[in-house]
């Protein structure tokens, strides 16, 4: 049996069904069941939280191997929460989904992440971590204003990422879950090219058959725009730094890992935008 967490999301979505096609039994952790009520009785469902530590136990049970995705902000008490019920539970295997940041102290995210991190490095499981950079998905958070306005507002300025596509996370994932030589592995995920959201609008303009305007605007005025629409100030502030610091260049970071690991190319931003055109339409 494994275990995926976080299932709902961008990752956790592409992990599941290629877990189900290697005819791997697969029970997923969710607060609320009917988001996952599609996958039917193909997938066991276990609905918990990491806020709530004895639901996390019985969702183990029984479990070799999980996939462990979290969205707290700043601090390690799921992650602290999900490995004592591991090891009280038998679990073998955990991979935890970090951030290429987190071998960088410098960064907020980055920092949140190592110390989850050493949480997993001190427990009594086998482990492996994904460190992923910018994900092509972030590329949703522009749906609103292009829907709007035909704009995709950038904070990141002429900064170049190396966008990976959530499918490869997820295929280094599916690999790190089922073959054991990835134990004690820490892989640094990014894609095949280096780009800047210019030249991303501008992909994701062409494939849609659309013009879409990019506009420049300062971490500082992103900042106030996620505030107020909600995001906490926490991971306002953190998503700042990060914007400042592709701006200056520093997330001009790209590698071969995931070709070595899962022994093919890595999608293009291009076939990200054609997979997932029509929720831009």
């Amino acid at each position: 049996m494994i275990l995926v967490t976080g299932a709902t999301g961008h990752v956790g979505g592409e992990i599941v069904p290629l877990l189900l096609d290697l005819d791997k039994r697969v029970r997923v952790l969710t607060r609320d069941a009917g988001k996952v009520a599609h996958w039917g009785d193909r997938v066991e469902c276990a609905v918990g939280s990491f806020d709530q530590p004895e639901t996390l136990e019985p969702a183990m049970r029984p479990v070799a191997a999980m996939f462990l995705m979290t969205a707290e902000m700043g601090g390690a008490q799921h992650a602290r929460n999900v490995i004592r019920a591991a090891e009280r539970a038998g679990v073998k295997r955990i991979v935890y989904l970090s951030s290429l940041g987190a071998g960088d102290a410098r960064f907020a995210i980055g920092r949140w992440h190592a110390e989850r991190e050493d949480v997993i490095r001190a427990s009594r499981l086998e482990w492996t971590f994904l460190r992923p950079g910018y994900f092509m998905s972030n590329a949703f958070m522009w749906l609103p204003t292009i829907k709007a306005e035909g704009v995709v507002y950038n904070p990141a300025g002429h900064g170049k990422t190396a966008p990976i596509d959530p499918r490869d996370i997820a295929a280094v994932a599916v690999l790190a879950l089922t073959r054991a030589e990835h134990e004690g592995k820490v892989y640094e995920l990014t894609g095949g090219e280096l780009l800047t959201v210019p030249q991303q609008t501008e992909i994701l303009s062409r494939v849609l058959g659309r013009p879409i305007q990019c506009v420049d605007i300062s971490p500082e005025v992103a900042r106030e725009g996620m505030q107020k629409s909600g995001l906490p100030a926490i991971l306002a502030d953190a998503l700042a730094e990060l914007y400042t610091a592709v701006r200056s260049g520093a997330g001009g970071v790209i590698n071969d890992t995931f070709a070595r690991v899962a022994e093919r190319k890595p999608g293009t931003f291009e076939d990200w935008c054609r997979a997932n055109a029509a929720a831009f339409r």
